[in-house]
C-alpha cells in the first residue's frame, strides 16, 4: 500500500499577485512615530523623512526600484482586515516607495521633484502588481515580524522601543497573559517580561516630575519613539544602580522603593547628560560603552537618591501606548502632569504600592487608569461605600479589569441602597414588593426610585439605559460581571465609559461632585 505524503502549505511560502494601489499601509507600524497622524501617503512619507538616516535609506530604496525594478527577494506580507482590505505587515517602506513612484503627485513637496524624476525611469504599469504573502490574520504575522526584525536579521531593524511597543501591544491583545503572548510572538516569557519592564522605565521618563527638569529639545527626545533604549537598558540593567536607586524588577513590573522626588531628580539628570552627548557636565557621551568603562564617573556626577523612613514602595506596570498623551506632552512646553492627579496629595501617588502609570489629566479620559477620578468626591454615611470609592480612585483598571468591573456593579448597588436609606424608603419599597427590603433586587429598587423619587432628567435617562438589555452599558452587563463568564466587556475603555455613563445617576444617589 502506497502512502501519499501531503506537504503542508505554509502561508509565508506562497505568494499571490496584489495591486499596489489596493494595499494599505499599516498605521500602527512600530517604525512610525505614533504621535503623528498617518492618513495619507504624504503623512507616511513625512514621518520617514523626519529622521536623516531613515530619509537616506528611503531615498536609496526609491532609486534602486526606479533603476532596477522591484525585486521581490524579501517577501511583502499582508493580512486582510475585518473590512476585507489588505494591510501591509512587512514591507511598508517598499510598498510606500512603489505607491509614490506610481503617483508622484502624492509625495511631500520636499521630495516631489526627486520622485517625479525617478518615476520617469520606470514603467509604472510594471509595478502595478506585486506578489505578496497573505497571512490568515494579523495575529499570524506577529511571530514572523519579530523574527524578521530581531537582532539577527539582515533587514533594517526596528529601534528597541519599536520592538518593545510591538510586544506590549501583543501583551495587551492577549489580555495580559504572558504565556499567550509568548505563544503568538514566539518569544520566551522572560524576554517579554524584560521588554515590558523597560517600557515601564521609559514611561517614567515622560512624567512631568522629570520632563519639567528638561529643555524643550530634551523633552522632545524623551517623547520620541527613537529614544535609545539600549542605553537605558544598559544603565538600569546594572545591579548597583538598581540598589542605589531603589529599583526592583518583579516580572514585567518595576518597583520603586526610594524617595520619589530624589529618584526623579537623578533620572532627569541622567537623561540630560545622555541626550546631550557633545555638551554635558561629564565632557564625554553616555552610551553603552562608557557606561561599562566609565561607570564610576557617570554615577558620581548624578544626584544622590535617598530613601523614605518607612518601607513604602510604588509599582509601575506596563501601560498601553497613549499617543494622545504623548502628543500633548511633546507639543506642550509646559507639559502638565501626565497622571490624573488625586487631590488628596501633592507629591505624587498617595498609595503605598500604588500604580504610577500615566494618563492625561482629563476628567473623563477613557484611557485613565483609575475608574473613579480623583477630581470628584462623594457625600455618604456608609463607611463601606466611602472606602470602596477611595479604593476605586487608586485601583489600576488596566491591571485589575475583572476586579474593577465587578466592583462597579457592587458600587452601584451600594449607591442605590445609600439613597433609599437616606430617604427612609426601606419600608415603602418592601411593602410595594411584598418582601423584606433585603430581598428586593437592584432592578426593582432602581425602578422604584425612578418612578417617584428622582426628578433629574439625566439621572432618569441613565436608569432607562440600564434597563435596556440591548445596550452595552446595561444592568445585564453589570450582572454578567459578577455572575457571568464573558470577558469581552472588561477593557479599560469600556469600564471607564460605563462609570462615566453612570456619573449623572451617582450625582443624585451619593452626591458625586467635583472637588
Amino acid at each position: 500500500m502506497d502512502i501519499v505524503m501531503t506537504e503542508v502549505v505554509k502561508w509565508w511560502e506562497t505568494r499571490t499577485p496584489r495591486s499596489v494601489d489596493n494595499l494599505r499601509l499599516w498605521i500602527d507600524n512600530p517604525r512610525l512615530d505614533p504621535i503623528e497622524s498617518h492618513e495619507t501617503l504624504n503623512d507616511f512619507t513625512e514621518d520617514l523623512l523626519s529622521d536623516n538616516a531613515e530619509r537616506d535609506d528611503f531615498i536609496a530604496l526609491v532609486k534602486s526600484i526606479a533603476e532596477r525594478g522591484f525585486q521581490g527577494f524579501d517577501p511583502v506580507v499582508v493580512w486582510k482586515d475585518d473590512k476585507g482590505r489588505f494591510v501591509v505587515a512587512e514591507g511598508n517602506r517598499r510598498v510606500l516607495a512603489l505607491k509614490l513612484l506610481r503617483r508622484p503627485e502624492s509625495a511631500p513637496q520636499s521630495i516631489r521633484r526627486f520622485i517625479r524624476e525617478q518615476a520617469r525611469l520606470i514603467d509604472r504599469d510594471s509595478i502595478e502588481k506585486i506578489r505578496v504573502c497573505v497571512a490568515p490574520s494579523y495575529e499570524e504575522t506577529r511571530w514572523y515580524i519579530l523574527q524578521r526584525h530581531s537582532t539577527g536579521s539582515l533587514l533594517k531593524r526596528w529601534q528597541r522601543l519599536q520592538q518593545q511597543r510591538f510586544i506590549l501591544n501583543a501583551y495587551e491583545e492577549q489580555e495580559e497573559d504572558i504565556d499567550a503572548t509568548a505563544s503568538v510572538t514566539g518569544l520566551k516569557p522572560g524576554e517579554i517580561n524584560e521588554a515590558l519592564r523597560f517600557v515601564c522605565l521609559r514611561n517614567i521618563a515622560t512624567r512631568s516630575e522629570i520632563t519639567s527638569k528638561l529643555t524643550p529639545e530634551e523633552k522632545e527626545q524623551v517623547y520620541s519613539h527613537k529614544i535609545s533604549m539600549t542605553i537605558l537598558e544598559r544603565w538600569f540593567g546594572r545591579k548597583l544602580i538598581r540598589e542605589k536607586w531603589g529599583l526592583e524588577f518583579q516580572d514585567m513590573t518595576v518597583v520603586i522603593k526610594s524617595e520619589l522626588s530624589s529618584f526623579y531628580n537623578a533620572y532627569a539628570q541622567f537623561l540630560k547628560i545622555m541626550l546631550n552627548p557633545s555638551d554635558n557636565i561629564l565632557g564625554f557621551p553616555i552610551n553603552t560603552r562608557t557606561i561599562d568603562q566609565r561607570f564610576d564617573e557617570i554615577y558620581k556626577a548624578l544626584p544622590e537618591v535617598t530613601f523614605p523612613s518607612d518601607d513604602s514602595s510604588y509599582i509601575v506596570t506596563p501601560e498601553k501606548y497613549d499617543a494622545d498623551k504623548e502628543r500633548e506632552g511633546k507639543n506642550s512646553s509646559e507639559a502638565n502632569n501626565l497622571g490624573e492627579p488625586n487631590p488628596s496629595t501633592s507629591n505624587g501617588p498617595d498609595v503605598k504600592g500604588g500604580n504610577l502609570a500615566s494618563i492625561k489629566p482629563l476628567k473623563a479620559n477613557p484611557d485613565r487608569n483609575q475608574m473613579a477620578s480623583g477630581f470628584y468626591s462623594i457625600n455618604v454615611t456608609s463607611y463601606k461605600l466611602k472606602a470602596l470609592y477611595n479604593e476605586l480612585q487608586k485601583l489600576p483598571v488596566d491591571r485589575y479589569k475583572n476586579v474593577s468591573a465587578a466592583s462597579l456593579r457592587v458600587f452601584l448597588d451600594l449607591s442605590v441602597d445609600e439613597f433609599i436609606k437616606a430617604k427612609g424608603l426601606e419600608k415603602e419599597i418592601a411593602a410595594k414588593e411584598k418582601s423584606d427590603y433585603s430581598e428586593v433586587t437592584l432592578i426593582k429598587r432602581l425602578r422604584f426610585i425612578q418612578a417617584d423619587h428622582i426628578e433629574d432628567k439625566e439621572a432618569r435617562k441613565v436608569i432607562n439605559g440600564l434597563m435596556n438589555h440591548s445596550n452595552d452599558h446595561s444592568l445585564n452587563t453589570l450582572n454578567d460581571y459578577v455572575h457571568g463568564t464573558k470577558t469581552h466587556k472588561t477593557t479599560r475603555r469600556f469600564i471607564n465609559g460605563f462609570w462615566d455613563m453612570l456619573t449623572p445617576l451617582f450625582a443624585v444617589l451619593i452626591d458625586l461632585k467635583e472637588k
